[in-house]
């Protein structure tokens, strides 16, 4: 089944929830005692960055995404990151 396409406004819905999963990622990275003090352990917080990296790599996988002439190399950036993150 092919995917729908997605109106123009939706496709800036996507980038804005990426965007979103960007700052969130960036900002857990740079300290993370916020989202320590919320998830309440370093796994949870981990499982977290997990759950937003995962959103950015199904959504750069769809039509709109590849079609768009945006910038990316925010969300490539923040999915490598959060994964390092992850791993480290």
């Amino acid at each position: 089944m092919a995917e729908e396409e997605p109106t123009a406004d939706e496709i800036a819905q996507h980038f804005s929830a990426m965007d979103d999963s960007v700052t969130l990622i960036n900002a857990t990275i740079a300290d993370d005692s916020d989202a320590l003090a919320q998830f309440g352990s370093a796994a949870e917080v981990k499982l977290m960055v997990t759950r937003n990296t995962d959103h950015i790599e199904i959504q750069k996988k769809k039509d709109w995404y590849k079609a768009s002439s945006k910038t990316k190399t925010k969300y490539t950036k923040a999915v490598t990151d959060g994964k390092a993150y992850v791993a480290g």
